[in-house]
């Protein structure tokens, strides 16, 4: 009885493992839009950041820019569009 009960101890917490790890990537994805958002925001005609603040933070911005560029280059074609948001 009692390592019937650790095991489902065991998966209680592996499964409350998992859930926490999945909400943390979430939030992390979230941040890093917002981040983008708050640099990139004049592209949108939102208020931008003083220069010196943005070229301090081009260093962090990499990999969005490298995803911006990989988005612009496929804006020709919607069907690429279609299948990358759908996850085919």
């Amino acid at each position: 009885m009692l390592k019937g009960f650790l095991n489902n101890l065991k998966y209680f917490w592996e499964g409350f493992k998992d859930q926490s790890t999945s909400a943390l990537e979430m939030e992390l994805s979230e941040l890093e839009n917002t981040f983008g958002l708050v640099v990139f925001g004049s592209l949108m005609g939102l208020p931008s950041p003083p220069t010196f603040v943005g070229m301090a933070l081009l260093p962090y911005l990499e990999y969005e820019i490298k995803l911006m560029i990989i988005k612009s280059e496929d804006l020709d074609d919607k069907l690429a569009t279609f299948f990358d948001l759908s996850d085919i």
